[in-house]
C-alpha cells in the first residue's frame, strides 16, 4: 500500500542537519552555513523529482560533508581587514633583496633554462601556470626552483662576504 511522504518540516530537518554537522565542527557558523546548505539541497533534490528512500539521513550525509568541505577551504572564509592605523609599517631596509636585485645577483650563476624558469616563477601567479610558460611538468618544475634557490643562497652567501649591495645592484649577464 502506498502512503505518502512525510511532511517536510524544515524546522525540524534543519535542527538534524545542525546536529550532524555539529558532530563534525564546534563553530557554530560553521554548523549553521552546513545545516541551511544541506537543507538548500535536500529542497533543490525534491523539487527536481530525485527520489531520496531515507531524506534524514542523507540530510546528515550532506550536512556532515558541508562542514567538513568548509573546514577544509576556512582559508578562503571572507577574513576581517585590519584598520590602517593597527597595521604597522615596514621597516625601511628589513628586506633589502628585492626581486630585481636578487635577479641580477644570481643570474649569471643560472642556466638560461633556469633563468627562465626564474623569470616565470617571478611573474607568475601559480606555479602551474609558470610551469605552462615553461613547458614543463609541475614537478620537474619545482625540482627547478629548489635547485635555483640552493644557486641563490650559495651566491647570495658569497656576495654577503663582499660588498653584497654592489654585487646585487650591478647586472653580471
Amino acid at each position: 500500500m502506498w502512503s505518502a511522504p512525510p511532511a517536510f518540516d524544515p524546522a525540524r530537518l534543519l535542527r538534524i542537519a545542525s546536529r550532524a554537522a555539529s558532530l563534525v565542527t564546534r563553530n557554530p557558523l560553521v554548523v549553521e552555513e552546513a545545516a541551511e546548505r544541506a537543507l538548500h539541497q535536500l529542497q533543490l533534490a525534491f523539487l527536481t523529482g530525485t527520489p531520496i528512500d531515507h531524506p534524514e539521513a542523507w540530510l546528515c550525509t550532506v550536512a556532515r560533508r558541508s562542514a567538513l568541505a568548509m573546514q577544509r577551504n576556512a582559508r578562503a572564509r571572507t577574513r576581517t581587514i585590519e584598520e590602517k592605523d593597527d597595521v604597522p609599517e615596514p621597516e625601511p631596509n628589513a628586506f633589502p633583496w628585492t626581486s630585481d636585485r636578487l635577479r641580477c645577483a644570481i643570474r649569471s650563476a643560472l642556466t638560461p633554462r633556469q633563468r627562465d624558469a626564474l623569470d616565470a616563477a617571478l611573474s607568475c601567479r601559480t606555479t602551474r601556470e609558470a610551469a605552462r610558460t615553461c613547458h614543463m611538468n609541475p614537478r620537474d618544475f619545482r625540482r627547478y626552483l629548489a635547485a635555483i634557490s640552493r644557486r641563490a643562497r650559495r651566491r647570495l652567501d658569497a656576495t654577503e662576504g663582499s660588498d653584497g649591495a654592489a654585487a646585487a645592484a650591478t647586472p653580471v649577464d
